[in-house]
């Protein structure tokens, strides 16, 4: 749960405008559910980075040319938790020559490589490294909107999910400071064999379409599981399983919400699909 310190921040910073409206209108077809199928168990699901997060936690944060704070990239190859790449040196490899190389041939390729670098590394090694991160640095950057929708939700009992494109050994460090279980989770993966990081990708990755295949496969793990909203911030890597979850005919009449965050004009192919808001303000300010 947020400590002391963390709620302060949480209070003083303040949600905006809309947080009432969007919280309003996901429960009212909650509501719709339960009246026909008492048993439903309400999901929402969430991208991460940009979402929840403004920033990217494996890019970290930059502004007007300043850089707010490091990626866990960059933070766990300079405390030496990769094979792969060590210290500045490595780091400068890494960021200036071999991911750009691979991201240029597609993001296929470059994202998975993200979860791929801490091969042999011990997992609750880098977890444990995250998680301190997380504490000290990136929670004191989630949107105070994103927060106060996330809440509001979970104490009306519909059960938050994060389905994101960095790897689940960062994203799910975050799952204390979101109150919720590392199981409601899913990020990029690899097979963790006696304890340790491998290089084998484990299918669907979150990204596009695997975005929908997650969600369907959270679905199908929770008896009577019904996807009520979903929440992102970018039409590339959030749009199909936004549309997802606003397609699905629900019980009751009920319309799934979806909630596009900074994500701009509308793309060709999602008009009048999802409600769209800008958010700024983050807990820490």
């Amino acid at each position: 749960m947020m400590g002391i310190a963390a709620a302060a921040a949480f209070a003083a910073a303040g949600p905006e405008a809309h947080v009432d409206g969007v919280v309003a209108e996901v429960l009212a077809n909650v509501a719709k559910i339960k009246a026909v199928k008492p048993d439903a168990k309400p999901m929402a699901f969430w991208d991460f980075d940009g979402t929840i997060l403004k920033g990217d936690i494996t890019e970290g944060l930059e502004e007007d040319g300043r850089q707010k704070f490091a990626g866990l990239m960059e933070e766990t190859i300079k405390a030496g938790l990769s094979p792969v790449y060590s210290g500045e040196k490595g780091w400068l490899q890494y960021r200036d020559v071999d991911y750009p190389r691979m991201n240029a041939i597609g993001r296929w390729l470059a994202w998975p490589y993200n979860a791929q670098v801490y091969e042999g590394v011990e997992e609750r090694a880098i977890v444990r490294f995250c998680e301190a991160k997380v504490e000290s640095v990136y929670r004191k950057w989630y949107f105070a909107s994103s927060m106060a929708i996330w809440r509001a939700l979970e104490k009306a009992g519909v059960e938050n999910y994060v389905v994101s494109a960095s790897p689940e050994v960062y994203v799910k460090s975050t799952a204390k400071s979101l109150g919720v279980s590392p199981s409601r989770v899913r990020a990029i993966r690899v097979e963790v064999e006696g304890g340790r990081m491998t290089t084998k990708v484990v299918h669907p990755v979150p990204y596009g379409e695997g975005k929908v295949e997650n969600v369907r496969m959270l679905l199908l793990s929770r008896p009577n599981g019904v996807a009520v909203a979903g929440f992102g911030n970018s039409y590339s890597t959030d749009g199909a399983f936004l549309r997802y979850i606003v397609s699905q005919p629900l019980p009751g009449g009920a319309k799934g919400f979806a909630l596009m965050i900074n994500g701009g004009k509308e793309k060709p192919g999602f008009e009048g699909l999802f409600r769209r808001v800008d958010q700024a303000v983050v807990v820490g300010e």
